[in-house]
């Protein structure tokens, strides 16, 4: 296809606009993908093609004052609660869904009562606007990773940075990810079957709200009907009925036994394996997102559930790494005596001089660290997870993804509609990210001298580099899937191999290594997000990083305010505050200690009991490939939809977590993705994501009404409801499991 030709406009809104041919091959490209579905990704397109934006006017004004100032003042609301809840005992951070809906409110009411202007108020409130302002607020609402760096420097070491280091630290930390996500458009963004799947939702209520033909009108009334239905009835499980979270019928008919306990309940944390439990408040349900990942990723997570039911029993019940020792679910480091067989919480701080450096003479004598038998096997499963990742992108996706670099320099071929569309914008020059990334890398390494993190130049940039290379499979997998984990473990332990003694110098590489992977992803939705509302990437691009830097100030500036005024109280891990927890920040030191000072080969290296983590490495590369070869001989098996890690994720459920909602879930799941999905195609596209996000969007205002008014998250004065048979708050857990077990 021709270029379209530019119009001269500002730099933000330049676009041009499609020739008739090009309007008509879109049209037809559209009817052709509707009439030819034969698999699951050809169902997963066309419903993408239904939700997205298939009609373009490049002529509207997207870049206005009324999205500007909302998305600004919307950022600057949600990164300080976000960064406030970080510091909460309950830390439920307004959604950005929600902030959707304020912004229609105030966008709509200045639209009506704003004096016109051609970017003032240039008519009715679009689509694309509110899209900006989705991005721009996306970007801000949420707590930056290096708050939790700034925030333990500042409680546990000393010189802690200075107010210009931390906003540099932030920034350089949020930012250089951003450039990696430039190279990744061609893999990531522009092809049909990178769905991005937990934006629909987006993207549904998006269409909803501003659409203005059929029955969008209806939609958006159906979708406030379901936000306030569900905003009501959340009332009942998180106030007066918490048992609803969670009901064992094998708990309620034998009260006295772990075993029952370990294996049916789960409504606490760490409580147990959940199974069979039923859970009918959707504040535990939404954990899986089952209304909106494809049944196939689903189905994988699932299945690793069933193993992590299967082997989680029986290295407890074999006494695996002295498992009989430790509790049977638990993320705590611990000493063990081999003698009495006892365990106690690990001493970190009789290990460690003055200066957070290791005592070789003490570590000897305290001995080294041990963990659950199940929490070790997570690590295991974790290191799987990253190397298996990267081999199942080069098994599945390997092509495409070498015939992507080598025609790099040349113009996309076989456009889908959406791409057609998008040719009427200009794309963001590549030197925009180069000059981002350089930047970002330059900074970075400015910063870790200037904060004095003990990270050297060449450690900043080999973190970085493990981004760069891993940013493609890991994210591209979440574009697949919908789901993902991050590389915080992977990255503290590289940077334990590489920097031990140095707990600082292990935060400062772990979130960059972490941090910059997460920062590409986040950029590539929104530039999907943006692809499939037909908004320019330019502006797409403005908006994240307008979003980012609002959401960098306001974290710090809450950050420093709480870890100065609220010291004492953050750092005590028996707080009894209603107001204030600083559990994050423990953890965050917690594992500085473990991995920066103690080191990976004290924990994992040869003659240690637990050196299999690190091979684990080597054999994850290996995990993919019978699956693939399976495939490649019995290709109409369905041997190809297994993917080893999603299977892992759901392996890693636990410790860490509920699990009083799988079962239910996974019959959401099956109502949505395989029944409604294939035999009321129409209805799903129409109601199933929106009701997805008004369920998340009023179950998230409930909880954060409850939690402050009425749980001591505001004033710190807790009412609690009238005890009774549905809130047993004065027994062991709310579900009665182990009610009469004898007291431990």
């Amino acid at each position: 296809m021709e270029e379209a030709p530019q119009a001269k406009r500002d730099t933000l809104n330049e676009k041009s606009t499609p020739s008739s041919e090009d309007v008509t091959q879109v049209a037809e490209d559209y009817h052709l993908e509707k009439s030819e579905l034969v698999h699951d990704e050809d169902v997963d397109i066309s419903i993408v093609n239904e939700l997205a934006t298939m009609e373009d006017d490049p002529t509207i004004v997207v870049f206005t004052f009324r999205s500007l100032l909302v998305g600004i003042l919307l950022s600057c609301l949600s990164s300080s609660v976000s960064q406030l809840m970080l510091f909460k005992p309950v830390g439920i951070p307004l959604t950005t869904t929600f902030m959707l809906m304020v912004a229609y409110v105030f966008c709509k009411g200045m639209e009506r009562w704003m004096p016109s202007g051609p970017w003032l108020n240039p008519g009715p409130f679009t689509a694309k606007e509110h899209t900006c302002i989705y991005v721009m607020v996306s970007s801000a609402n949420t707590s930056a990773y290096g708050t939790l760096v700034l925030g333990v420097q500042h409680l546990y070491y000393r010189n802690s940075p200075s107010f210009i280091g931390s906003i540099l630290f932030l920034l350089a930390t949020q930012l250089v990810g951003y450039g990696i996500a430039g190279q990744l458009r061609r893999t990531l963004v522009y092809p049909a079957k990178m769905i991005w799947p937990a934006s629909l939702p987006t993207v549904s209520l998006l269409r909803t709200l501003n659409d203005k033909q059929g029955d969008s009108k209806w939609r958006t009334k159906f979708f406030f009907m379901v936000f306030l239905a569900i905003f009501v009835y959340e009332f009942i499980p998180q106030y007066m009925f918490p048992l609803l979270g969670g009901i064992s019928i094998a708990c309620l008919a034998r009260r006295d036994s772990v075993w029952i306990q370990r294996l049916f309940g789960g409504l606490a944390v760490n409580e147990g394996l959940g199974i069979l439990q039923l859970c009918f408040d959707w504040n535990y349900l939404s954990s899986f997102s089952p209304m909106v990942f494809p049944l196939y990723t689903q189905i994988n997570v699932y299945v690793g559930v069933l193993l992590m039911y299967l082997l989680a029993p029986l290295m407890y019940y074999f006494n695996v790494w002295n498992a009989q020792s430790f509790p049977f679910l638990s993320n705590s480091l611990f000493a063990y005596n081999a003698t009495t067989g006892e365990t106690k919480l690990y001493p970190q701080k009789q290990v460690l001089n003055l200066d957070n450096s290791l005592n070789d003479t003490k570590l000897e004598t305290v001995g080294h660290p041990h963990f659950s038998t199940w929490g070790a096997m997570t690590y295991i499963f974790i290191n799987f997870a990253v190397t298996a990742s990267i081999s199942h992108v080069a098994l599945y996706y390997g092509r495409d993804i070498w015939d992507t670099m080598v025609n790099a320099h040349k113009k996309v071929q076989n456009m889908d509609v959406h791409m057609r569309l998008m040719a009427a914008y200009k794309e963001v020059p590549n030197w925009w990210y180069y000059t981002l990334f350089v930047t970002g890398i330059a900074l970075n390494i400015a910063v870790a001298y200037m904060n004095e993190s003990q990270l050297p130049w060449y450690g900043v940039i080999t973190s970085i580099l493990i981004s760069v290379f891993l940013s493609l499979p890991l994210n591209l997998i979440e574009a697949v899937t919908g789901r993902g984990f991050g590389l915080n473990v992977f990255t503290e332990m590289i940077g334990g191999l590489m920097f031990t003694g140095q707990p600082v110098a292990n935060m400062y590489f772990k979130t960059l290594g972490f941090n910059t992977c997460v920062q590409a992803g986040r950029l590539a939705n929104d530039l999907k997000i943006g692809h499939y509302m037909k908004v320019s990437p330019r502006i797409v691009f403005f908006n994240q990083i307008l979003g980012t830097v609002i959401g960098c100030v306001f974290n710090y500036l809450v950050n420093v305010s709480i870890v100065s005024s609220q010291h004492d109280i953050l750092i005590d891990p028996e707080t009894r505050s209603n107001v204030w927890n600083g559990a994050s920040m423990q953890t965050m030191n917690s594992a500085a200690i473990t991995w920066g000072a103690i080191g990976p080969m004290a924990m994992f290296g040869p003659g240690t009991q637990y050196y299999i983590i690190l091979w684990a490495f080597v054999i994850g590369f290996f995990l993919p490939v019978p699956f693939w070869a399976l495939h490649k001989w019995y290709p109409k098996a369905g041997f190809d939809l297994v993917n080893v890690p999603m299977v892992l994720i759901g392996l890693v459920l636990l410790p860490g977590s509920a699990s009083s909602f799988v079962l239910v879930s996974f019959v959401l799941t099956m109502v949505s993705q395989f029944y409604l999905k294939h035999y009321h195609r129409g209805w799903f596209i129409k109601y199933n994501y929106l009701i997805s996000t008004a369920l998340d969007s009023g179950t998230s205002l409930m909880v954060f009404f409850v939690a402050f008014a009425l749980m001591g998250g505001g004033d710190g004065n807790s009412h609690p409801f009238p005890t009774w048979f549905g809130n047993r708050q004065d027994i062991r857990y709310v579900d009665y499991c182990c009610m009469d077990c004898p007291a431990p």
